[in-house]
């Protein structure tokens, strides 16, 4: 890994867990061919988790567990 790269990713990995889904999907955005097929897929996987929670299959998780858990993985 080259200087530059290495001092990018120290950089990228203090940024906030939403700031680093937002870099990582541009990064791999501009890695893939047709970006369409990239907001299809999205929009499939958007419209599959609406009628999941529609249809009763989906399990939903209280925020504040969300939160819970993924502060108790970054202290380790």
């Amino acid at each position: 890994m080259s200087a530059a790269l290495e001092e990018i990713a120290e950089k990228a990995l203090q940024l906030s867990p939403q700031d680093k889904l937002a870099l990582a999907n541009r990064l791999l955005s501009d890695q893939l061919s047709d970006a369409s097929e990239v907001e299809a897929a999205w929009d499939d996987e958007i419209l599959a988790r609406i009628e999941a929670i529609d249809n009763g299959t989906a399990i939903g998780v209280p925020f504040e567990e969300v939160i819970d858990a993924a502060r108790k993985r970054r202290a380790k």
